[in-house]
């Protein structure tokens, strides 16, 4: 089994890049530039390429039984800031990728898109995929925008398809100077001592996960019989951002100080997704303790200095 991996240098991507070869595929990776934290393993073809190189794309395509779209740019903040140029940067070229999958045969499309920011503010606890979506910044809409096209290709052109919605993954190679990802975040600031800016007053839940947990239910997700649907992958509870602070000082041993700032329109109050529809299709469950991943966590990001 051939698989190829859009954004596979990047944080989640290169975890699925030692999934899929642990487990025995081949890995095609697409990126756009190579990645400070990760060494693209032996064996993994490299194509370095944006994702409206038609070309670059369609020789990648060749023989690839399934697709795994991960490159995105920019999050929330951004996306808010400049709506048209998010659109131009990922809605477009991912609709043509589908085109592409749909040229060369591809068997499945796996489409990373956002539990985070589809579903908008909770109408129940925990979130199930029925759930209404209803994104509250233009990167959830963008992503929410792109679960329908996938679907429109599956139901009109016979594409299969499967969508992972994941909750808040964290983990190693999750940059630790970026401005997403609270635990990889609020590690760098205590390995620095810089105080840890929350916004709001900290109350905030958010349902944190390790990456390996993510990439196992990712192999899962692209050989289950029964696609043309979405899957919830987050950690089964949630933990406010007052907690997770609590947790980083007690991994550390670092006393760390908070400033809290005013809080952003776009951050939904509560997010914990209900993950039984993995548990009973996919057969999957988080494995990794939260206490454990934040220390497997803080070792890689003492051991980059």
């Amino acid at each position: 089994m051939r698989v190829l991996i859009t954004g596979g240098l990047g944080f989640i991507g290169s975890h699925l890049v030692e999934t899929f070869l642990g487990a025995g595929w081949e890995v095609v990776v697409v990126d756009r530039a190579v990645s400070p934290y990760f060494t693209v393993p032996a064996g993994v073809r490299l194509v370095e390429a944006e994702l409206d190189n038609r070309g670059a794309l369609g020789t990648a395509l060749r023989g690839v039984d399934v697709v795994f779209h991960l490159a995105w740019t920019g999050e929330s903040l951004a996306s808010s800031q400049d709506m048209r140029t998010h659109v131009e940067l990922n809605l477009l070229p991912s609709l043509r990728l589908f085109e592409l999958c749909e040229e060369a045969g591809v068997g499945r499309v796996v489409f990373f898109s956002s539990g985070g920011t589809a579903y908008g503010p909770a109408e129940t606890l925990p979130i199930p995929e029925e759930h209404p979506r209803r994104p509250i910044s233009p990167y959830g809409l963008t992503k929410t925008t792109v679960e329908d096209f996938l679907a429109m290709h599956g139901s009109q052109f016979g594409l299969d398809y499967v969508v992972v919605r994941p909750s808040v993954p964290y983990g190693e190679r999750q940059s630790p100077r970026g401005v997403q990802g609270a635990v990889a975040v609020f590690l760098g600031k205590a390995l620095r001592g810089e105080p840890i800016v929350i916004w709001g007053d900290g109350s905030v839940v958010r349902d944190y996960f390790y990456v390996g947990d993510l990439a196992r239910g990712c192999l899962l997700a692209a050989t289950t019989p029964e696609g043309r649907q979405a899957f919830n992958f987050g950690g089964g509870n949630g933990i406010t951002m007052n907690r997770l602070v609590e947790l980083v000082r007690q991994v550390t041993g670092r006393a760390v100080e908070v400033r809290y700032e005013e809080g952003r329109a776009f951050d939904v109050p509560e997010l914990v997704l209900d993950i039984e529809r993995a548990r009973r299709v996919l057969g999957w469950s988080p494995a990794v303790a939260i206490e454990e991943g934040l220390e497997r966590t803080w070792r890689w990001i003492r051991s980059r200095g």
